[in-house]
């Protein structure tokens, strides 16, 4: 809840709010993409009929929305240029905000002193970059809540990603190229011919190889949110980077684009059904969008479950073809409103990873599948399964304007580079580690992103670039 003190602000302003305040389109979208309101809260603001109604509903809703809602209210008073207001409410906590946006405008303006780096975005998120760059080189920090320090909807505050403990000359060459002042948007990707083509022919373990065309990658990017007046810059880089990483892989890539939720349910049920999968030897199914704790947003703003309404359609069940071939699903959305924290080696903690149980190790190796013909046991539906997702339940999914998200620059990277030699866990893991040395600062701290991964592989699985159909046999 909002604290007293706030509440009772509100309350005593209620009727100039009323009367002065314009509920706008800029200052939802921005109170949305800080997670200050839901898409549900936002609607309902906007469907009232009345300026005085939606004033009163939207104050009524920050009330409920915690401690920090006021001073986010506040910031996006001054976005939408209606200082007077944010003046009345509290002086101290707008002057660093206006006296930030005027001197990030007055850069704007003039690119030539632009010497923060930031990539200038259209509408309201530009200026955003730069008045945040402003607030911490001026020391007004201080008085800015954490809404300032890069809460974005998968948007990090462009230009303060940067190297965490680069001590080794790889790992600078890596992030120089990943989000470095002189990194491409499409990135430069040339990938490796295998180096370990004598692995292929242990069946026992390593997942077959048997198609020039390895498979299928589908590539769902959802950039235009016209419901939310939202548009995902630099997803179109992410697009093109992973079109260009898995045609040289050796994949038919498929890219399909603003979708809405009910077509993107259609579309991953057709490809289920697709009866190239027959001659493959994998699937992979690349989606870039919005999301929020195990669904990701269709242009509509509509829920896709990423359980229920893509991978369930891969099952042998759904999905025959693909029986006993590995299907890859990565997840570039966020999954939850909370932003990674970066803490010092000496003030981290680590939790305790459980134990595989070792009966339950028995009962797999007990089990065979050649008992009856066509059976398959019920948890079998789950296997031969990796889902790699961009960030952890719960948090944020970090992406720069001019460059692309960083999960996807960082997977582009790896995977360009180590796929000749290692299997997809291991490169999913390094993808992790170079993941955790990106950083984007906030008033409140640093923030990072921490990529998370689950598997029912039952070998390892190679992509074996560069080899011919006739190099397995």
């Amino acid at each position: 809840m909002m604290s007293p003190t706030d509440q009772d602000n509100l309350l005593r302003n209620r009727l100039l709010l009323v009367r002065q305040m314009k509920v706008t389109e800029d200052l939802l979208s921005c109170l949305l993409e800080d997670y200050t309101l839901t898409v549900e809260m936002k609607q309902e603001i906007e469907s009232e009929r009345t300026e005085s109604r939606r004033v009163g509903v939207l104050l009524d809703t920050l009330m409920r929305r915690g401690n920090k809602a006021f001073d986010r209210f506040i910031y996006a008073l001054v976005q939408t240029d209606q200082d007077s207001l944010a003046l009345s409410l509290d002086k101290d906590r707008a002057h660093p905000y206006i006296e930030a946006r005027n001197r990030a405008r007055q850069l704007c303006s003039n690119p030539q002193s632009n010497a923060i780096g930031f990539s200038q975005n259209s509408h309201w998120q530009g200026p955003f970059q730069y008045m945040m760059a402003q607030i911490m080189m001026s020391g007004a920090g201080h008085a800015v809540s954490s809404s300032i320090a890069g809460a974005l909807v998968s948007q990090p505050t462009d230009g303060l990603c940067s190297a965490v403990d680069a001590n080794y000359e790889d790992i600078r060459v890596a992030l120089n190229e990943i989000s470095g002042p002189n990194a491409r948007n499409i990135m430069h990707i040339q990938v490796l011919p295998s180096t370990n083509l004598h692995l292929a022919n242990n069946l026992q373990k390593v997942y077959p190889i048997s198609h020039q065309i390895r498979g299928r990658a589908l590539i769902i990017n959802n950039q235009k949110f016209h419901k939310l007046n939202m548009f995902r810059d630099g997803a179109d880089y992410d697009r093109e980077n992973l079109k260009m990483l898995f045609q040289q892989l050796s994949f038919e890539v498929i890219v399909r684009e603003n979708l809405t939720a009910e077509q993107m349910k259609a579309l991953v049920k057709e490809e289920s059904l697709n009866p190239g999968h027959r001659n493959a030897d994998m699937f992979v199914l690349f989606v870039l969008s919005h999301g929020c704790h195990g669904n990701i947003y269709g242009t509509d703003v509509e829920k896709v479950s990423i359980d229920e309404d893509i991978t369930s359609c891969f099952s042998p069940e759904n999905c025959p073809a693909l029986m006993g071939k590995p299907k890859i699903f990565f997840i570039q959305a966020c999954q939850g409103e909370l932003k990674g924290r970066v803490y010092s080696p000496d003030s981290a903690e680590s939790d305790a990873i459980s134990e595989i149980d070792p009966t339950m190790i028995e009962k797999m190796k007990e089990l065979q599948l050649g008992d009856k013909e066509g059976f398959v046991p019920e948890y079998f539906n789950r296997a031969d399964v990796v889902m790699s997702y961009a960030t952890v339940k719960g948090y944020k999914a970090w992406r720069r304007t001019d460059l692309g998200s960083w999960f996807v620059r960082c997977l582009v990277y790896i995977f360009s580079r180590r796929a000749h030699s290692e299997h997809l866990l291991d490169m999913l893991t390094e993808v992790n580690a170079l993941l955790t040395k990106l950083e984007t600062s906030g008033v409140e701290g640093r923030y990072g992103q921490l990529a998370e991964k689950s598997d029912t592989l039952t070998k390892k699985l190679y992509f074996f670039p560069g080899a011919v159909a006739s190099s397995f046999k």
